[in-house]
């Protein structure tokens, strides 16, 4: 009886060695990246870069990816030590939605001469030198073909309504500087190829850069501006307040085109709200999951990334083809 028991025991002992043996093997395959976002407090847009992530490793099981997000509220001092407690923490490369175009550069350039990989997400970087570009690659959407893709949906309209001259409004934010530059001048340059007489109207919101900003703005425009056809913007925010001035003013004329992905945006569409001809579709799950493919060819895989990652052209959504898309079921909106 006793041999019996110990016999057991030493089952037991061995299975559960055995086991162990097999987790911590488990473990040492696994390959932690770490993943610093811009803002995920104000903007759960960026919420789709993490579904875009975990939604890679599930397609790769075995690259054996695992993940650790940060967020860095968009304070540049908070994403730099985000970076430093990732590396520390054992992340093997980094996935960097930066706060800004220029300030993680020479935190980088520390990292990277130790062997970390970094790929850049949705900021292009503004390197002072050829040295500086220290990075994979930057996996970001086409700035300039987001304002054209909505400048298509605008022409597609103005062709409809019949005006050689229509009026369009094109809402900025100042303080993202060539991003919203890059938005404006594709719009824009798309209209007036359709239009060469359109009078194309660009207004700055240099305020919180949100719904009630841009409405505000809106308001002062509509008093000089006795028509406008059709207004689009830096993103949803700067189209949805607007959208909501003309309401309020009775201003049924004017039609919106918003920029990225809102809830609001799309139930309007989707409704059969006439207001709204289209939303410009800047995908944040596509961003996670093409960095993350970046990532695994540069760190498992060791190849040489062309500089600017290949995205796909953005979407336009309209009342012709929302039906096609399952976008009540995002988790990011």
């Amino acid at each position: 009886m006793k041999k019996g028991m110990v016999f057991v025991m030493i089952f037991l002992l061995v299975g559960s060695m055995l086991f162990g043996a097999g987790r911590a093997e488990e473990a040492a395959k696994e390959t932690k990246i770490g993943v610093s976002i811009m803002e995920l407090s104000a903007y759960t847009w960026y919420l789709g870069v993490i579904d875009g992530c975990k939604q890679w490793a599930a397609d790769n099981p075995d690259a054996n990816f695992t993940f650790q997000f940060e967020d860095s509220r968009s304070d540049v001092s908070t994403m730099l030590n985000n970076i430093d407690a990732l590396i520390t923490g054992g992340a093997k490369g980094i996935i960097l939605f930066p706060a800004d175009a220029s300030s993680a550069i020479p935190t980088m350039k520390q990292y990277v001469s130790q062997g970390i990989p970094f790929v850049i997400g949705d900021y292009a970087q503004d390197p002072k030198s050829p040295n500086d570009i220290v990075w994979e690659t930057f996996v970001g959407h086409d700035m300039r073909m987001l304002g054209e893709t909505a400048g298509e949906v605008a022409v597609e309209y103005l062709k409809k309504l019949g005006k050689p001259d229509p009026v369009c409004l094109f809402v900025t934010r100042p303080t993202s500087g060539q991003v919203s530059v890059d938005r404006f001048e594709g719009f824009r340059d798309v209209v007036l190829a359709s239009f060469p007489k359109a009078r194309i109207i660009e207004e700055g919101d240099v305020g919180a850069g949100s719904r009630d900003s841009s409405q505000s703005l809106m308001e002062n425009v509509l008093q000089r501006e006795p028509v406008i056809d059709v207004v689009s913007g830096h993103n949803d925010a700067e189209v949805v307040g607007p959208y909501n001035a003309a309401r309020a003013a009775n201003r049924k004329e004017i039609k919106f085109i918003g920029i990225a992905g809102d809830k609001d945006v799309l139930g309007y569409i989707d409704s059969g709200n006439e207001a709204w001809l289209g939303e410009v579709l800047q995908n944040p799950v596509d961003l996670g999951y093409q960095a993350t493919k970046a990532m695994y060819q540069a760190l498992i895989e060791k190849k040489t990334l062309d500089k600017v990652w290949d995205l796909p052209k953005p979407e336009a959504i309209t009342p012709a083809n929302i039906a096609q898309y399952d976008w009540k079921n995002w988790s990011w909106l």
